[in-house]
């Protein structure tokens, strides 16, 4: 699945990259639950221990990164729900979270605080009022709080601070006497370089995405045609439900499934239409696994392939394996997204329009951003999307889209699905 550049921030060649870089089945019930409950314990797969990951590293970093950019630095504070399940292993139950040298504080809420003190490592988790129905300023207490301890020199990462709290946490800070800096999306570039843990968990989620559906589309076409694109849909969720997944890995937007006109729409959302043999079936889909997620595009052919994809089709899937080529550690991001866009449009067809692939691990669109006019390089560890593709209105389209890891010597794609035409015919 693309990503919507607009709302996006592209880490830039600044002081903060820099910074970084110097810290080293048969058909059942369409409902995804029933589907799930139907199979037994023995059907989701086993793939062996994960990594825990290493959260007093991740603080550490975070801290070194604020320090590396603002100069002195005693407490680093942090809204974005991803960014605390990102350093305290909790993804729910903390409203703010607050790094210190070697130490970190979390508030939390009294329904959740028993869940969160039992999650999250090393991290002092505290209630902001005595009872749960007192309503309390968060961000006078986070400030008293850093009082309490001494603390002068704070940063605020704003990026998912509301303008009123932010205003009000300026307020308690100038009135404490507190030197308070903004450090928007300050998570942003230690993300993007996943940690063994993170690669082994987008690893699990390929593997249930890819298993879920070699299983749908192994039944051949017939299970497939005059079915809706809301009902494979969610046959595809439920196999994956029942398979281990958490849940399907849009959950935002939801698994696309697009049916012949339509799949000439990047981003559609599945509705009533039926499929027919002899036209293009697209399917974007991912698998949520412990806050981690994947994402693989394939475009099948029930019975037959139609003839502008007889056309198409080699060339995304060769623009697929250009970009892949371009993808190692140095490359600048920019080169990647063209190595595939003009693949395309040399062979006359109209270019995508977004970047070609995007990281993913905490959220489905993530640094690094795969862009045309990107001129970050790549770096080993960096997740990201290839998926280049080909949309012809009122006609059809095409998209691959695998999952990269770029590695000392080039990349690793992390699924097996294969991607040549004669393995998307569906007889």
């Amino acid at each position: 699945m693309f990503a919507s550049a607009p709302c996006q921030i592209e880490i830039g060649p600044s002081v903060h990259a820099a910074a970084f870089a110097q810290l080293t089945m048969p058909i059942l019930s369409s409902s995804p639950r029933h589907l799930a409950d139907r199979q037994s314990p023995a059907d989701a797969l086993d793939l062996g221990a994960l990594p825990t990951p290493d959260l007093r590293l991740r603080r550490q970093r975070a801290i070194a990164l604020a320090r590396a950019i603002h100069g002195p630095v005693d407490a680093l504070i942090l809204c974005d729900p991803l960014d605390i399940h990102y350093l305290s292993g909790t993804r729910h139950g903390i409203s703010w979270l607050v790094l210190l040298e070697g130490a970190a504080f979390a508030i939390s809420r009294h329904m959740l605080v028993s869940e969160v003190r039992a999650e999250a490592v090393s991290c002092e988790v505290l209630l902001a009022s005595a009872r749960s129905t007192e309503r309390p300023e968060l961000e006078q207490f986070v400030i008293a709080e850093v009082v309490k301890r001494g603390l002068t020199h704070v940063v605020v990462d704003t990026a998912k601070l509301s303008a009123q709290s932010y205003l009000r946490l300026t307020e308690r800070s100038r009135s404490a006497g507190i030197h308070l800096r903004d450090f928007p999306d300050c998570l942003a570039s230690l993300r993007a370089v996943k940690d063994p843990s993170e690669i082994a968990l987008t690893r699990r989620c390929v593997q249930i995405a890819e298993q879920a559906f070699s299983e749908l589309i192994g039944q051949g076409a017939s299970a497939l045609l005059g079915r809706s694109e809301r009902d494979l849909s969610e046959e595809l969720e439920a196999r994956m439900w029942a398979l281990g997944a958490d849940r399907q890995g849009f959950p935002e937007t939801g698994i696309i499934v697009a049916s012949g006109p339509n799949s000439a729409c990047p981003h559609h959302s599945p509705g009533p239409r039926r499929v027919a043999a002899g036209e293009s079936l697209l399917f974007d889909w991912g698998a949520e696994f412990a806050g981690y997620r994947s994402d693989i595009t394939r475009t099948v052919f029930p019975g037959s392939v139609p003839e502008f994809a007889r056309q198409a089709y080699p060339i995304v899937e060769q623009a697929l394996l250009r970009a892949a080529a371009q993808l190692r550690p140095g490359a600048l991001m920019g080169d990647v997204d063209r190595a595939a866009r003009d693949t395309i449009i040399d062979a006359g067809y109209p270019e995508f329009h977004y970047g070609v692939g995007h990281g993913l691990g905490l959220a489905i669109h993530e640094a690094p951003w795969l862009r045309a006019d990107a001129d970050d390089c790549c770096q080993v560890d960096m997740l990201t999307t290839i998926e280049p593709g080909i949309y012809l209105p009122s006609i059809g389209g095409i998209r691959i889209e695998n999952v990269y890891r770029v590695s000392q010597g080039g990349n690793e794609c992390l699924g097996e699905l294969p991607t040549a035409l004669e393995t998307m015919i569906l007889g």
